[in-house]
């Protein structure tokens, strides 16, 4: 690399990572500015993404598109997000600047941010400007897709006509002691459960689900054979698109009609990234139509304008529920207390 280049590589590098905290910042970027990243980021040659979204193909489909698309192939390494953050923070103390993007949850993405000081600031990309309320990327996160949360029902032990059809039917005595549910407790599917008909549907109906002696499992991935099994009438709460793991089982999920509690994911830049513009390029693509189709088709939901109507009416209710809420990362010591109190 030649001096010019590397003095403009330099400058471009400046302009998407450290504007950040301007009112450009917040705007996404211009045409030009754009084609300017793109050119840049396939010189780059790759992008390293790292991923707390463990084993999921729909996520593989989009980073081969994005390969396809781009001619930028992608180097992925999947970890739980415990790993990730440490292994993040490991790099980045010993200046061992490995990764481009993480994937990760809009609420650790905060945390981290705010502890470990290993993401970047970034301008915002061409692709924001089509996502839909409530989701909104800054110059932090970017966000890609939704795993929304409903019930889990054995089609044997509940009969279509007993079927709840919303989270405050789970309150009839009929179901008390038949009900398995992720811990409310420990971080997790039960507590964002927890928090969101806490927060939504109040108190007592919190202390009406306590009296209805649910069991607790901290094995989501096992829950769904327990009810298959007919150990239990339902599980609560299920992620919408893990039934594609239950195929051919006595097994139904079902939206609630209060709404769906979720979790919301996107991705984040590195700070010292080797390759911020292929990163840039590799966070806009995930939130690009061809992406979000992609979730939305197997079950996940969506971010952006446009897409209920290119997916099919069976897949409507669980990649485009009503949204009850997610949760609050800066209320979950109190939360987890409220929970820990209601169910000892």
């Amino acid at each position: 690399m030649n001096g010019r280049t590397a003095i403009a590589r330099f400058a471009l590098v400046l302009l998407v990572t450290i504007s950040a905290g301007s009112a450009w910042a917040q705007a996404p970027m211009s045409a030009a500015e754009w084609d300017k990243v793109v050119a840049a980021g396939k010189a780059e040659g790759k992008v390293v993404f790292y991923t707390a979204h463990v084993g999921n193909p729909l996520q593989t489909a989009i980073l081969k598109a994005f390969t396809a698309r781009t001619g930028i192939p992608v180097e992925s390494l999947e970890a739980r997000a415990s790993e990730l953050r440490e292994r993040t923070r490991a790099e980045q103390t010993a200046g061992r600047y490995t990764a481009d993007v993480t994937f990760t949850t809009d609420g650790q993405a905060a945390v981290i941010d705010r502890d470990d000081k290993v993401f970047a600031r970034h301008a915002i990309t061409p692709n924001a400007q089509a996502l839909r309320a409530p989701f909104k990327a800054d110059d932090l996160f970017a966000p890609s897709m939704i795993l929304n949360y409903g019930v889990l029902v054995n089609t044997s032990l509940v009969k279509p006509e007993d079927e709840p059809k919303s989270w405050a039917d789970l309150t009839d005595p009929k179901w008390k002691g038949k009900i398995l549910s992720d811990d409310t407790r420990a971080i997790g599917g039960g507590y964002l459960w927890f928090f969101t008909t806490y927060n939504g549907l109040g108190e007592k109906y919190q202390e009406a689900m306590a009296a209805q002696n649910l069991v607790f499992t901290r094995d989501q991935r096992e829950a769904g054979r327990r009810i298959a099994r007919g150990e239990y009438a339902m599980f609560i709460p299920f992620i919408f698109p893990d039934i594609n793991n239950l195929k051919g089982l006595p097994v139904k999920v079902l939206p609630m009609a209060e709404g769906a509690p979720y979790v919301l994911y996107g991705a984040v830049q590195m700070r010292n990234a080797p390759r911020p513009n292929a990163a840039l390029m590799l966070i806009d693509f995930m939130m690009s139509e061809e992406a979000q189709l992609i979730w939305a088709r197997g079950g996940h939901g969506f971010v952006r304008e446009g897409i209920e109507d290119k997916v099919s009416p069976e897949q409507r209710p669980f990649a485009n529920p009503k949204l009850l809420g997610t949760n609050d990362w800066r209320r979950q010591d109190e939360g987890l207390a409220a929970a820990k109190k209601l169910y000892k």
